[in-house]
């Protein structure tokens, strides 16, 4: 009788650990799928020990092109956003802005539909609210002329982020990444967590 239970007990722990460690994963750009635990998303930085190992590994997030999260409480998320759906008759457009070192301290001003909008600072977010069925023109105030547009779909959720020069990721491969602040059209896989680390909203300007 001792025996069945302490069988019973090993094939349960051995279960619950491969459910845990299955339960995470992030997907490389050449589609690999690393499966693992993750620790902690803290802006652009992403912590997990990979399955069979013990240390941990720290990467910038946007080096992959998918990410799952069995706990999103491990996101450092300091202000409590949560991704909203939009409302009827609407699309929404998060603009960001996560830490680069380089370029730091520089604005990003950020014009729409050729009107001055918001400055994307450091470490900060805005939620635009557009309506669906249109075209919506955004571009930074140094670069009128690199106008990002966003075909708004009703019910559907854009990301923008603001950058400096080239980051040497693949989902930004084919952009204009010069020595200049920037903005594009983001990877919603991972914006939609990323965006959640940011710890202020964005001031208009």
């Amino acid at each position: 009788m001792k025996t069945i239970i302490t069988l019973t007990l090993m094939l349960f722990c051995i279960s619950a650990i491969a459910q845990k460690a299955g339960t995470d994963y992030l997907v490389t750009v050449k589609n690999d799928t690393i499966h693992c635990e993750i620790v902690q998303l803290k802006n652009k930085k992403i912590t997990y020990i990979e399955n069979g190992q013990k240390g941990k590994k720290k990467k910038n997030i946007f080096k992959f092109a998918d990410v799952h999260f069995s706990n999103p409480s491990i996101i450092k998320n300091p202000l409590n956003i949560k991704i909203e759906k939009p409302d009827s008759g609407y699309a929404y457009v998060y603009l960001y802005r996560p830490y680069v070192y380089t370029g730091a301290a520089l604005a990003c001003k950020v014009e729409y539909n050729g009107e001055s909008f918001i400055n994307i600072k450091t470490h900060s977010y805005f939620v635009h609210k557009v309506k669906a069925n249109e075209v919506h023109k955004y571009n930074t105030k140094s670069a009128k002329k690199d106008v990002l547009e966003i075909n708004a779909k009703e019910g559907e959720i854009y990301f923008i982020r603001g950058s400096f020069g080239g980051t040497g990721e693949a989902f930004v491969n084919n952009l204009n990444t010069s020595n200049t602040v920037h903005i594009f059209e983001d990877n919603p896989k991972v914006a939609s967590s990323v965006i959640l680390t940011m710890k202020k909203v964005s001031p208009k300007y």
